[in-house]
C-alpha cells in the first residue's frame, strides 16, 4: 500500500489495520510489514483454530487502515 501523501522523512509511522467485513466461514487476520514513510505491505491470513487447515484461498474482504506518526 502506498500512502497518498508520504510522511516527512525521518517520521516514525505506525499503521493500524481493520477488517471491515467477515465474508466466508474463515476468520480473517492481518499482517503488516515494511512500514516506511512511503507506505507498507499488508497481508490477509486465515486465523486457524484446532484441526482447521487453511486451503490458501479466502473470500474477498474489505480492509481499512489508519496511518499516523508517533
Amino acid at each position: 500500500m502506498t500512502f497518498p501523501t508520504p510522511f516527512p522523512a525521518g517520521s516514525r509511522v505506525i499503521v493500524i489495520p481493520f477488517v471491515q467485513t467477515f465474508n466466508g466461514p474463515e476468520t480473517p487476520g492481518l499482517t503488516i510489514a515494511d512500514v516506511t514513510t512511503q507506505g507498507f505491505r499488508i497481508r490477509i491470513n486465515e486465523v486457524l483454530a484446532g484441526a482447521t487447515q487453511s486451503d490458501g484461498r479466502h473470500a474477498r474482504e474489505t480492509i481499512g487502515w489508519l496511518a499516523a506518526t508517533v
